[in-house]
């Protein structure tokens, strides 16, 4: 249910509709302007279930709420649990404890702990080394690779998008490039000399 926007003058709710209006509304009963802002996530329904109470002595409850009835059972360590306190891990339901416990001796298969920032890597091999020539002649196919092999690859946990892997794309292929125009140039003045260093006419 979303929550009541009220007039900031007479405390009329809001509706809907006059949300997030250019120069704001007019209240119905006090008719005053109000400037309604709500972000988005106000208007988008929640989550999950709430915990409902233990109503009688035959109900079990939750062992880390005891007011709370129990709604399912940890298969780990078989406590009760309530809406709550259960944590649904791939297709087993398991409690805080033993989600802790798994997490801390790395025994959660489906817990990503860290992750390798391949984007992060490729951008760093296709700039770092275009300071010096050489380095780049290895570092910008070496980014160019990882952009390609990992591109699909599950990205940081916090979201981010992948501008990364095209400026990594895109410095290898200008580094490339300008490698490409370099070599020729020190071919085309090499073949142009001979061993005394005089110019062949």
């Amino acid at each position: 249910m979303t929550q009541a926007i009220t007039c900031g003058a007479c405390a009329w709710p809001m509706e809907a509709e006059s949300w997030n209006r250019a120069g704001g509304t007019i209240c119905p009963r006090c008719r005053a302007r109000v400037d309604v802002t709500v972000f988005p996530a106000m208007m988008q329904p929640s989550t999950g279930a709430l915990p409902q109470p233990v109503q009688t002595d035959t109900e079990a409850s939750c062992f880390y709420h005891p007011q709370n009835r129990a709604s399912s059972l940890c298969e780990e360590c078989g406590r009760f649990l309530c809406k709550l306190c259960e944590l649904p891990l791939g297709a087993k339901t398991i409690c805080p404890s033993c989600f802790a416990s798994g997490a801390r001796e790395n025994k959660v298969q489906d817990l990503d702990h860290k992750r390798t920032m391949y984007d992060s890597i490729a951008l760093l091999l296709s700039t770092l080394p275009g300071l010096f020539i050489w380095p780049a002649l290895f570092a910008a196919p070496a980014a160019l690779y990882l952009v390609i092999r990992y591109w699909r690859a599950p990205s940081s946990l916090v979201p981010r998008t992948r501008v990364r892997y095209y400026l990594a794309a895109l410095f290898a292929v200008a580094e490339l490039v300008g490698l490409g125009f370099v070599i020729y140039g020190l071919v085309q003045v090499s073949s142009g000399l001979v061993p005394g260093g005089r110019v062949v006419r």
